[in-house]
């Protein structure tokens, strides 16, 4: 026959050694917090609080902020309306509605291209999937907006809003696509990435 041991049930407490644990738990972590803030205030111990906005706060060269869309030299938009970067979005949020051009090199354009930005988680995918450099995510964080706004970003805004000085051509070369990777040269590939990041724009004036 199995024996199986059960704990002991709790002891029962009154309710001024239940109210004394409360008080002094709380007690204790208001005393944590204000020994901090004295120190703090006396200089013995470094803030790490930013005043923004006063003082900017300073990311990574590899921040994913605010998107952006690249012109091509002659200033037209760069992207071709492929949706390869709708389509491999995880949050689904660009939207595009593709249009015929003249120019027999590019075929399409972009008629409507949306981002919805509360969906968007910046995981960078859509910039990764463009072949032709169109779509970037820029150094900008500030992101506000007034009650009612519809959080979508428009093609116009995309591009020529006031934070990208005229617009951003891109620094590849036209046409230029990714490089084919063949299964015979797996072994002694570098897989650092030579795509061009922030500090890599030039601006058009």
């Amino acid at each position: 026959m199995a024996v199986i041991k059960v704990a002991l049930p709790p002891k029962e407490q009154s309710a001024f050694s239940i109210g004394w644990g409360y008080f002094y738990s709380i007690s204790k972590g208001l005393m944590y917090t204000l020994g901090i803030f004295f120190e703090q205030f006396l200089g013995l111990r470094k803030s790490n609080t930013v005043e923004w906005p006063e003082v900017p706060a300073t990311y990574g060269e590899r921040f994913k902020g605010k998107h952006f869309l690249t012109r091509r030299d002659d200033g037209k938009i760069r992207c071709t309306a492929c949706f390869l970067c709708a389509t491999a979005c995880p949050a689904q949020c660009i939207h595009i509605e593709a249009g015929q051009t003249q120019d027999k090199e590019v075929e399409k354009f972009p008629v409507r291209f949306e981002i919805d930005i509360l969906r968007c988680v910046f995981c960078g995918f859509c910039e990764e999937a463009c072949p032709v450099d169109a779509i970037r995510l820029g150094p900008e964080y500030a992101m506000v907006g007034e009650e009612g706004m519809k959080w979508v970003y428009t093609k116009d805004y995309l591009t020529d809003r006031r934070e990208l000085n005229n617009g951003i051509t891109s620094v590849k070369e036209e046409n230029t696509k990714h490089e084919l990777i063949h299964t015979d040269k797996l072994t002694n590939i570098n897989y650092e990435s030579d795509a061009p990041h922030g500090g890599q724009h030039k601006h058009q004036h």
